[in-house]
């Protein structure tokens, strides 16, 4: 058999035996043959199995209606006892209190497991020893529904999935597996799943074992596959696949890992594909096709084409759409074109250029997607995804076999081991698909040179697209951010069924307490993504709020227990029966292929949640669009129409737009303060009607035209509101200048020109009056921003959100915002933006260079240069703005990043009491432009959780793998408990460590940092205890929390050459010698005519006390680095005369040192707290410093650098609480400024036997610094000169003796800054691993730690001049 008709059966297999997404198909049919417990279960084993379990169920009355007791006691014990399962208990309360949670048996790997249960007095403690949790139903009951018996009121799933919560509680996560089953079918469940109601596996076990009545019809199981699905059945329920393995992982680890390898390596490749040849084939296609049309329809048309098919794909192979229905499948994408075109590229054969049999099976199948079509067993999904009149250049092209089986086989199989593999869409989450196509949002067709091209748009900002979010991290962003808000609506329903219990009669109390129904009111939730890209967070959003929602309801029927006679039950139950009965009386009435099976609780409530709970915004039109694809494929319900969405996800910049009251006070400065009141008025009605198209259920196709219908009315009446708000934000970002405009402006708002609400909505033309012509062109600017900006006004776009427009400060709001933001800056970054368009440019090494090549874009009338001019007036525009505009006051300084403005807009949108939870830059709480923000929501209590993650390209593998960045979740008011942190962060499961997350207090913060109140950076609980007893003892080097700063060193910064700004001052050697006329004089100074020129020392050329620790050398094709670290050998070290060869010299007139300056301190601004070292120092000779090598010199500057201030920021304890400091890459004056150190008096006061402090630190700093001639200057600062004055020779460069003194100089500050235990020492060296390793491999020991260790023995004993051995 052939591997595309491999797949084909195998297709059919996941269809008709097992169910769920815990697994992916491809890991069940084919990858669990290569995993080793599939071989060692042999087929004779498996027969003994298949005779064993056959007898079970011969026994078992399956033709009859066991109850509960009978079918767990006669079959499921008895199957779980084949399987290996031979330690349990059952009936073991989840509670504290009460007896209201209790799953049916707890299953032990073992007896030792059991045993140590049993030891345990309370019930619920015994879950931690536990591999699983067993919920056993009577024969065949629904697991998806609740039925009409009295004690059947909860459904089955829903029961699991509380239980499953309660045990991950209070087991930590040590217990997360869940069986479910009803005998006939075998459901597995784990609680770290994305979605835990949604993504289980589950086996039609009765199915597979040939049981009359469950093996029946045309998708009957073969014997062969009854084999295989019985394998898959007793690898997964076994004991052993819940033991780990040699590995340490069990075999359902094994399986989720490979899924997800899976489901990222062909997601990448599908991303890549798309991206690079079928997204540009259709363009090209659709523009051959219809020449006539414009670029950027044909670029939509594509993009709504690709989505067809990625909705088309995905439906099919999850069944979403009637495949296993013989009506359907001579229409099917998959069986007239997917498997046609694997087969005939299997053969080798030709495909017409012209002939256009596959176009028309798509045109046709999309149609029938749209409208409905019963003769095949289709019912109309509509949704707007498929209609012909929104996208009518689909309706006038026709594309080519040959084209089409190209697209068709890209998407629909991958190469592996020399064969064609099917590629099935049930393997591929939403949330991946989206990323497949996002990269294609931010580039445009163009037609260079005759043929159509795609490239960047001119505003996108990078061409490698957006990162696309692990699902863990926004389950985790939603999970911080929800829980606050459901555990408020949970506590009002538990207090009010305590308030009632004493209340008579029942009934009424019933009808008191829905109105507190927690599951309702979590219906009520209004969240919002403000930059959803492709929808990622609003798809998880829907899992997560479903799956709370279905916990609530069991939670509520389970906390009323008045009477035995008094049941409670959600009134959301009866709404999910409506719904269901509403789509199943259609599909019989009209003929559709519907399966009640896949109309559960958890389909309709998801898609209750999608209409009524989730927002989401992004400024690319189709980024929404795809967003609904992503959530119509994930809400699908079989029957009933695509969910109306638009009123929830709208396309618009979420940062710029107006609120309605300013927009009011702008009108008046222009004299026209009632202009928005008619507008506004008509606006505010469309609130009601925005609740009427939430509450339609869409379940029939007649609501959801309803939907749209109302939304046309609602857009209708706010289109003047919007329209004038824009118009008057655009004006803002013009900013015309001039009596002419603003007299024009006053003019046109007067009525001069037409009404000005009618011209604005493009109602009427222009009047011709005085000077219209200058309106005109004022009018056309505003248009063309208003078109490109896509403002959004957030009261207009959502009118239920707010109340009361006109009062001043927001009414109103989101009850939660949560996403993961763009991160870039505002301000253009030429090398960025020229390497996708003309990457020469993005090579130049200098700023100087690149300004010069774009000169020449200018001369040369380059329509390139028109292209970033406006690009970049674009970006000014937009920071003036940010900074001006008056709505981001905190978070709007320096160089602006969009992250940052997504923050504090987010503050805004949400409630006094709402959440906002986002995944963001480690800045936001460790920058100084951020410091404002982040020390009021600190210090005020209002940080809920600060989550601080190391890249390590673990989570976004294009991003640098040491950057940094953040889980963010704060309110606007203060939280009832202390903020949740954890730092340096490598997975999400770390959080369960109590050493590594802990709660920091608004106290904490502002003690660690006094100036900014930024957040230090503590690996663990010790790390704290340690910083903060530091703290106690010292003084920071300028503490500026009071009214005047107080100075512990009398020190200044300087930032001397910046390497952009300034690069137009830079000479390469070439350069100085062809066109300065240069010539060297000694060492690394050149003379000119013109005056000396010096090196331009950077920060990767010193190291710990070493000026000389590198040269610079280029590699031009690296774009954002070309300079790297030139290794420098032992022997040039040892060599006094040997210098450093810089990138570049600079002229000494521009370096800004006092005349007399003999020497500076410079340190590395570029340092992580994850490198080697952190703070990275050194004495060098007074040359020309760059920006990545600051320089602290001394406040009065007639006096040269103290070496004793040197040595305390190169010594270990200090750099150690750089490391609790330095969140970026960065190491900002600011965070060295609230740096610990011992006061200068401490040097001269405190003694080790003969000697003060001072002179242990003069006599090592003088033996490592001064090993060059360069740094004579220094050394006659120092003393070291004979009877005559004349300098000595310069140390040899010893590195065994310089282990020596560094390590001397740590054990004096270790004992200066209180830091004594011994296993204190050793732990803070243990957190410099790299240098750890190092030390390892050079010496086969970790010497500077031991040798540390031995001279704190020597100083504590008066002998600072002991020679310690090692």
């Amino acid at each position: 058999m052939t591997a595309m008709g491999e797949s084909l059966q195998g297709n059919s297999l996941a269809s008709g035996a097992y169910q769920g997404s815990l697994f992916s198909n491809d890991f069940v049919e084919r990858s669990i043959a290569s995993d080793p417990d599939w071989a060692a279960l042999d087929d004779e084993q498996l027969e003994a199995i298949r005779r064993d379990l056959d007898a079970i169920f011969v026994r078992f009355p399956t033709s009859q209606t066991p109850n509960e007791a009978e079918t767990e006691h006669d079959l499921i014990w008895r199957v779980l006892a084949r399987l290996g399962w031979s330690e349990h208990l059952q009936q073991q309360n989840l509670a504290t209190r009460g007896r209201t949670d209790v799953p049916d048996s707890i299953l032990y790997a073992d007896a030792a497991a059991k045993d140590r249960a049993v030891a345990c007095p309370e019930e619920w403690k015994r879950y931690e020893f536990g591999a699983a949790i067993v919920e056993a139903k009577r024969w065949n009951r629904p697991l998806d529904r609740r039925s009409d018996r009295r004690d059947e009121i909860t459904a089955p799933s829903t029961q699991m999935l509380r239980y499953l919560r309660r045990v991950d509680d209070i087991t930590n996560g040590s217990l997360r597996w869940g069986i479910l089953t009803n005998g006939a079918r075998w459901r597995l469940y784990y609680s770290g799943a994305r979605s835990v109601s949604e993504q289980f596996f589950e086996i039609d076990l009765a199915a597979v074992l040939g049981v009359p009545g469950f093996n029946e019809g045309l998708f009957a199981l073969t014997p062969e596959e009854q084999a295989h699905w019985l394998k898959v059945f007793t690898l997964m329920f076994r004991r052993d696949a819940f033991v780990p393995g040699p590995d340490r992982r069990t075999f359902h680890q094994r399986a989720l890992d490979e899924g997800r390898f899976y489901e990222e390596r062909v997601a990448q490749n599908l991303s890549d594909l798309v991206f690079g040849s079928v997204f540009p084939a259709l363009a090209q296609g659709i523009a051959a096709a219809a020449p006539d049309a414009d670029l950027q329809e044909v670029r939509d048309a594509a993009l709504i084409l690709l989505y067809r098919l990625l909705f088309i794909l995905y439906a099919e192979d999850r069944d979403l759409l009637p495949v296993r229905d013989s009506r359907y499948d001579d229409y099917s994408l998959r069986d007239r074109i997917r498997l046609d075109v694997g087969r005939r590229k299997d053969a080798g054969d030709v495909f017409s250029q012209t002939a256009a049999r596959y176009w028309h099976t798509i045109d046709d199948l999309c149609r029938a997607i749209d409208r409905g079509d019963p003769s095949i067993g289709l019912p109309p999904y509509n949704g707007g995804l498929f209609s012909s009149e929104r996208t009518p250049l689909l309706d006038r092209v026709r594309l080519g076999d040959a084209l089409i089986a190209s697209v068709i086989d890209t998407l629909s199989f991958i190469v592996a081991d020399g064969q064609r593999r099917y590629i099935n869409y049930r393997d591929l989450s939403v949330q991946q698909l989206g990323s497949i196509y996002e990269r294609l949002l931010e580039h445009e067709i163009v037609r260079e040179d005759g043929e159509v091209r795609v490239r960047p748009n001119i505003f996108a900002r990078k061409g490698s697209g957006s990162y696309y979010t692990p699902d863990d991290l926004v389950s985790l962003v939603i999970d911080e951010t929800l829980e606050p808000l459901i555990e408020r609506i949970k506590h009002a329903f538990e207090e009010k069924v305590a308030e009632l219990e004493a209340q008579p009669p029942a009934g009424r109390r019933l009808g008191a307490l829905a109105r507190f129904d927690p599951a309702m009111r979590l219906l009520e939730l209004k969240v919002c993504d403000p930059a959803m890209g492709s929808g990622h967070f609003p798809v998880s959003l829907v899992d997560k709020l479903a799956d709370h929602i279905i916990e609530a309801m069991a939670e509520a029927e389970t906390a009323v227990r008045w009477d035995e006679d008094v049941r409670y039950v959600s009134p959301l139950a009866e709404k999910i029966e409506a719904i269901r009965n509403t789509i199943l009386s259609n599909a019989e009435a009209k003929g559709w292929s519907v399966d009640e099976d896949q109309l559960d609780d958890r389909h309709i409530i998801r898609r209750m949640v999608l209409k009524r709970c989730v927002y989401g915004v992004d400024k690319n039109p189709m980024a929404v669009e795809l967003a609904k694809v992503a959530l119509w494929l994930h809400t699908f319900t079989v029957g009933a129409p695509l969910s109306f969405l638009d009123h929830h996800l709208r396309s618009g910049d979420s940062l710029f737009g107006s609120w309605v009251r300013d927009g009011v006070l702008k009108a008046e400065r222009y004299g026209s303060p009632l202009l928005l009141h008619k507008p506004m008025k008509e606006a505010l009605q469309s609130a009601a009607k925005m609740q009427l198209v939430e509450g339609l259920t869409d379940a029939e196709i007649a609501e959801a035209e309803k939907s749209s219908r109302i939304f046309e009315q609602i857009t209708d009446e706010t289109a003047p509101l919007n329209a004038l708000l824009s118009f008057i934000h655009a004006l803002d970002w013009l900013a015309l200048r001039g009596r002419a405009n603003i007299a024009l402006i006053q003019n046109f708002f007067d009525g001069d020109f037409g009404d000005p609400v009618r011209v604005l909505t493009g109602e009427e033309p222009l009047r011709a009056a005085r000077d219209t012509e200058g309106f005109a062109d004022i009018l056309r600017q505003a248009r063309e921003l208003i078109e490109e900006e896509r403002f959004l006004h957030w009261q207009v776009a959502f009118p239920g959100i707010w109340e009361e427009w006109e009062k001043e400060g927001l009414t109103g709001g989101f009850d939660a915002i949560v996403g993961n933001p763009p991160w870039d800056r505002i301000k253009l970054q030429q090398v960025e933006w020229f390497a996708a368009r003309r990457p020469q440019i993005a090579h130049a090494q200098r700023a100087s260079d690149r300004k010069r090549m774009i000169d020449a874009l200018v001369k040369d009338e380059d329509p390139l240069a028109q292209d970033f001019e406006k690009a970049n007036r674009r970006a000014e525009a937009t920071a003036r703005m940010a900074r001006g505009g008056g709505d981001y006051p905190l978070l709007s300084g320096g160089d602006i990043n969009l992250y940052s403005l997504f923050v504090e807009r987010g503050m805004r949108l949400i409630k006094p009491d709402g959440m906002v939870g986002l995944v963001v830059p480690s800045g936001i709480a460790s920058d100084l432009t951020a410091s404002a923000f982040f020390k009021g929501v600190a210090t005020e209590g209002r940080l809920k959780a600060l989550y601080d993650f190391e890249n390590r390209k673990i989570f976004f593998p294009a991003v640098h793998a040491s950057f940094k960045f953040s889980i963010f979740v704060a309110s606007r008011t203060p939280t009832p408990e202390p903020a949740r942190c954890a730092f340096y962060l490598h997975s999400v499961a770390t959080l369960n460590d109590p050493e590594r997350c802990f709660p920091l207090s608004a106290q904490d913060f502002a003690r660690v940092n006094p100036n900014t109140g930024t957040a230090p950076i503590f690996r663990s609980r010790r790390d704290a205890a340690l910083t903060t007893a530091i703290y106690s003892r010292l003084p920071v080097l300028v503490d500026r929390s009071g009214g005047e700063p107080v100075s512990a060193w009398p020190v200044r910064y300087l930032r001397m050459f910046d390497m952009t700004n300034d690069s137009g001052l830079f000479r390469t050697r070439t350069e100085l010698e062809e066109q300065e006329g240069a010539f060297h004089v000694g060492g690394n100074r050149y003379r000119s005519a013109g005056g000396d020129w010096v090196p331009l020392y950077v920060g990767r050329m010193i190291h710990i006390y070493d000026h000389r620790a590198a040269s610079v050398r280029v590699n031009e094709a690296n774009l954002h680095n070309a300079a790297l670290s030139g290794e420098v050998s032992a022997e040039e070290k040892a060599d006094p005369a040997f210098v450093p060869t810089p990138q570049f010299w600079v002229p000494t007139s521009a370096v800004t040192l006092p005349a007399d300056t003999n020497w500076v301190i410079a340190f590395r601004d570029i340092a992580r707290a994850t490198d080697a070292r952190t703070m990275i120092c050194a004495a060098a000779p007074p040359v020309g410093f760059g920006n990545t090598a600051p320089l602290i010199l001394p406040s009065d500057r007639d006096k040269s650098p103290r070496p004793d201030l040197l040595a305390n920021l190169a010594a270990m304890p200090l750099d150690y609480v750089v490391r609790q400091k330095a969140q970026s890459t960065h190491l900002n004056w600011y965070i060295v400024e609230q740096l610990p150190v011992v006061p200068p008096d401490t040097y001269n006061t405190v003694r080790f036997g003969p000697k003060t402090a001072g002179e242990i630190v003069r006599e090592s700093v003088l033996e490592l610094t001064y090993t060059a001639h360069d740094m004579a200057s220094f050394a006659r600062d120092m003393g070291h000169v004979d009877a005559e004055g004349k300098v000595l020779p310069p140390f040899v460069w010893d590195e065994d003796r310089r282990l020596h003194l560094r390590a001397k100089l740590d054990a004096l500050y270790f004992h200066l800054y209180g830091i004594t235990d011994r296993d204190d020492v050793r732990y803070i060296y243990s957190t410099f691993p790299i240098v750890e390793r190092q030390e390892i491999s050079d010496w086969g020991s970790y010497r500077s730690r031991d040798l540390c260790l031995a001279y704190m023995n020597a100083l504590a004993a008066g002998q600072p001049d002991a020679e310690v051995a090692g």
